[in-house]
């Protein structure tokens, strides 16, 4: 009896904590709106930025970066924007970067794209209408140059609260059986989105490489 009554104890002890998991997942972040921070520096920190060299050589590079209200922040045409500081891949002459945000549940990150000398100073900047949506990122694409060192991703304040609205399409498979057999069939799906541009969310960067047989 000792072994049954165990096994139906954890059983169902595993289901209450599935039950417990589910009630206890975290909040969908809400669209911040609104950004105050009277501690912002006039240039980036670049002790210590994101790196997106990667550890050996390979076709595609993920670099992904939360923006929340631990993020460090810079004062750029008078105001105070959130920001994350990413490092140009060492072996930069073979890459194309994609670099922008993500698009999130319910937000986009409002992005404006610099790219920094060795110093910190601007060298590049890009024109809102380079930024297009490339897959599930809203971004700038560009290769490196040999003076270039950094990309600073900072919020725009112009973007925020715009809203993004899309529809999704795709195809819904139904299984039918009968005693003479069985059928599928397809239908066409649409599910409206709509993500509004705000001063968090997630930074995103492709690093894409042409040549991946040489060493780092």
């Amino acid at each position: 009896m000792a072994g049954p009554m165990f096994a139906r104890v954890g059983i169902l002890s595993g289901l209450m904590a599935g039950v417990a998991a589910c009630a206890s997942a975290p909040p969908i972040p809400a669209p911040v709106l609104s950004y105050a921070n009277a501690g912002c520096s006039t240039t980036p920190d670049l002790s210590a930025p994101l790196s997106m060299t990667p550890d050996k050589e390979r076709a595609v590079h993920l670099v992904v970066a939360e923006v929340d209200e631990t993020a460090a922040c810079i004062m750029r045409n008078g105001a105070a924007v959130p920001y994350v500081l990413l490092a140009l891949p060492q072996d930069y002459e073979d890459k194309t970067l994609i670099v922008g945000s993500q698009l999130d549940q319910n937000r986009i990150f409002a992005p404006e794209v610099v790219v920094l000398d060795a110093q910190g100073n601007q060298t590049r900047t890009f024109n809102r209408d380079e930024y297009f949506y490339r897959g599930s990122i809203y971004s700038v694409q560009f290769r490196p140059r040999q003076d270039e060192r950094y990309v600073l991703v900072a919020a725009a304040p112009d973007m925020v609260g715009k809203a993004y609205d899309a529809i999704q399409i795709g195809i819904s498979t139904t299984a039918v059986y009968t005693p003479y057999g069985g059928a599928t069939f397809n239908s066409g799906t649409e599910a409206a989105t709509s993500r509004t541009f705000a001063y968090n969310g997630t930074v995103k960067v492709l690093v894409n490489d042409a040549d991946t047989k040489e060493e780092n």
